[in-house]
């Protein structure tokens, strides 16, 4: 294994004692003895007619449910109190969530395990049809990393939308739709290979999961969810929020940078599951767009040094430009959105300033995509979100050689 040993004497112990696994589901989010009875239980019937009789463990939160043994039939998956945090949440000042992950991975692999299935939405939401639908591709047809498919909501997760998923998909050449969340399946093969990976620089959101599976060939999935993608627990305010998702993803742009300059187009991933009805957005509310677009104005306005310090003339010009619009006209184009987040990319790179006050100073421009964004999709229906945010990916695609020619040559500004 790599520098982190992940599990305490105790851990180990109760892992020996468990002698194998065929299957490992880690639920982070469990924590009543009802909740934990219908999770073992919806497990249990997601490997009915795939893997019957398959042994199977259940992690759930250390100390949540003192007499968890009580709570589940005795043909039921094993139970593993375990010191995991929940996955749908940013992690507290001086926690990583990097290392939940490593810590389960470490149990699997511990176990023998096929496989391991995080599941970091409410248990409660997914039936074990669609449990099914995670477990399904990693026991039976050789998948490594299965990703979810969350019930698309126009105005939630747009760090993914509006940058993760395109930047995803422009430099792995994989369309996946959302390569963060809180619910993924992995196989033996993934995580004997993530426990070999040094930990340094992987801290905070991992987006590193599709990265790593792609750079190295494995095999990637989708699995539709029918529920929404879950929201942040106490989230932080917006810039607090873009420094905690882009700060990892550009890290990871940097790794894998001899992976990404390599790979040309991209590709469809196999998607496993049926779509359900559409998410009810009739309380979602209207986006405020003037307010917005007035904060990118002001962002012009007192980010000059920053901006100017990051991104080449002619993207200033752009951005000038579209100060004038009225909120009804504001419009950011695709492709200068892509530009501008592989500037900020090369920026954080090259450290041309403190990097959280680098991207902090982004705010100002992803509240304008959001604008843009928001003016294009408010009466949309579904599909045509969809196809609103396939176009995105598409000029993220069409400007990687912008973005593969300043990495090369950073000191040179693209006119």
């Amino acid at each position: 294994m790599a520098d982190l040993e992940a599990l305490s004497p105790n851990i180990k112990e109760r892992l020996a004692a468990l002698n194998g696994a065929e299957l490992v589901c880690a639920m982070p989010t469990v924590a009543t003895a009802s909740g934990l009875r219908d999770a073992a239980a919806r497990i249990r019937q997601a490997l009915d007619g795939l893997a019957p009789g398959a042994k199977t463990v259940l992690m759930h939160p250390d100390g949540a449910l003192p007499d968890a043994a009580s709570a589940v039939e005795p043909d039921g998956p094993a139970l593993l109190p375990f010191p995991i945090l929940p996955v749908d949440q940013r992690p507290p000042a001086g926690q990583n969530l990097a290392d939940t992950y490593r810590m389960v991975f470490d149990a699997s692999h511990r176990l023998g395990a096929r496989g391991c299935v995080v599941v970091g939405s409410d248990p409660a939401l997914l039936s074990s049809r669609v449990l099914r639908w995670l477990i399904q591709p990693v026991l039976e047809q050789d998948f490594d990393l299965v990703t979810p498919c969350y019930a698309r909501q126009r105005f939630q997760g747009l760090l993914t939308s509006a940058v993760v998923a395109p930047v995803t998909r422009a430099l792995y050449g994989k369309r996946i739709r959302f390569p963060i969340g809180a619910d993924f399946a992995f196989s033996a093969r993934l995580i004997a290979r993530e426990l070999q990976l040094p930990t340094a620089g992987r801290e905070g959101i991992p987006v590193w999961l599709a990265s790593d599976a792609a750079c190295t060939g494995l095999k990637i999935g989708q699995a539709q969810l029918g529920i929404p993608m879950p929201a942040q627990k106490d989230p932080p305010d917006v810039s607090a929020a873009v420094a905690q998702v882009l700060g990892p993803l550009f890290l990871d742009m940097e790794r894998n940078a001899p992976c990404w300059q390599k790979v040309r187009a991209s590709q469809s991933i196999p998607l496993f599951g049926t779509v359900g009805t559409p998410p009810d957005e009739a309380g979602a509310g209207a986006a405020d767009v003037s307010r917005m677009v007035e904060t990118f104005r002001l962002g012009y306005r007192n980010l000059q040094d920053v901006w100017s310090a990051v991104l080449p003339p002619a993207t200033l010009v752009e951005l000038k430009r579209l100060t004038s619009l009225a909120p009804a006209d504001f419009r950011l184009p695709d492709e200068l959105w892509a530009r501008t987040i592989y500037d900020f990319a090369l920026a954080h790179r090259q450290r041309v300033m403190n990097r959280d006050h680098l991207l902090r100073a982004m705010t100002p421009l992803y509240l304008a995509w959001v604008a843009s964004y928001a003016a294009q999709v408010e009466a949309a229906v579904p599909t045509a979100v969809e196809q609103r945010l396939d176009r995105l990916g598409t000029a993220f695609e069409a400007q990687k050689p912008y973005l593969v020619s300043r990495w090369r040559w950073p000191d040179r500004f693209n006119p």
